[in-house]
């Protein structure tokens, strides 16, 4: 697992990165590589040379930078993904308009040096890199399918009818696989077997929801609640000013994660004695069917943050 520490002192090294080549800001100086794995490897051994603890902070560019991420995940060098609006932001506010792929990396690099609320990337084994893999996969396919049933209620063309049909037999012929799939990979291994097994005992918590967990937030039980919620995206945030008391909003953090949690709140509102309690108190307060809803999701997430540090004997630090 990369962590980082107090004592680390790290290095920012801001990486822009691009379908074929990687721009790094090497303390000042740019460098370029291209993005495969030797350029990959190059790279890091330049950082590496130039800091004890070197920090890569590179943006999310669509899955250009998982390569990178990974390899040196593999490395355990620190490495940081941060959404590109972020760093935009905080261009502006050094009133930096100007724009290209070296001052764009050097950008990263003062951004990272900057910002007090990084974290570093946690390395995932074999099986959740997979389950990551399949479960993106299986999300897009779902996507796809429905945009599909969508186009079809206008559609009144019989072999346009029947294309459909088709269409969307093959669309769950390829989920139910990759569920096999994901199914084949949580048996193979006993601790993630058992990680699953404990995560849907909680009422509400099913098999996506679970496995979701295990192959995006490999933190789960590694950290505390409030960066639990912050990395998913669930951590409220306050919009006040003077003496105006604004509602408190939620931004960022991982999609993926925070749909199937919805999801599961939704559903444990229902089933579970607990958080229906809770929602029911909220909304008697007034709260909204959203606001409720997020902080049931919220409630869940810590619970669950806490049930996977004891199945770890990891104290999550409060």
């Amino acid at each position: 697992m990369s962590t980082l520490t107090h004592t680390s002192n790290p290095v920012h090294f801001g990486v822009d990165v691009a379908k074929a080549e990687l721009v790094l800001d090497l303390l000042g100086h740019t460098r370029r590589f291209t993005n495969d794995p030797k350029g990959i490897a190059s790279l890091l051994k330049a950082v590496t040379k130039s800091a004890t603890t070197p920090f890569i902070i590179c943006e999310a560019t669509g899955g250009y930078e998982r390569a990178l991420t990974q390899a040196a995940l593999n490395k355990n060098i620190l490495i940081s993904v941060v959404p590109p609006h972020r760093v935009r932001s905080f261009a502006r506010s050094q009133g930096k308009l100007a724009k290209s792929d070296p001052l764009d990396a050097a950008l990263l690099s003062r951004f990272g040096a900057k910002s007090d609320d990084l974290m570093p990337l946690m390395a995932k084994d074999s099986r959740r890199q997979q389950m990551d893999e399949l479960l993106r996969a299986r999300s897009e396919l779902i996507d796809t399918q429905q945009r599909e049933r969508c186009r079809a209620e206008h559609r009144n063309n019989p072999l346009l009818e029947k294309m459909h049909k088709d269409l969307d037999a093959t669309f769950k012929k390829h989920i139910a696989r990759i569920d096999k799939a994901i199914e084949a990979l949580v048996v193979s291994d006993q601790d993630l077997s058992k990680a699953d097994a404990m995560l849907r005992e909680v009422c509400g918590v099913g098999p996506q929801t679970s496995r979701t967990l295990l192959a995006f937030l490999p933190e789960l039980g590694h950290v505390n609640r409030g960066s639990i919620a912050t990395l998913v995206g669930l951590a409220p945030h306050d919009k006040d000013s003077g003496q105006k008391t604004g509602k408190r909003f939620i931004q960022g953090g991982r999609s993926q994660i925070r749909k199937v949690l919805h999801m599961a709140a939704v559903s444990s509102v229902r089933s579970n004695e607990v958080l229906k309690g809770f929602y029911e108190h909220l909304r008697t307060k007034g709260k909204e069917f959203k606001v409720a809803i997020v902080a049931v999701a919220r409630k869940l997430l810590i619970y669950l943050n806490g049930l996977m540090a004891n199945f770890l004997k990891k104290p999550v630090v409060a």
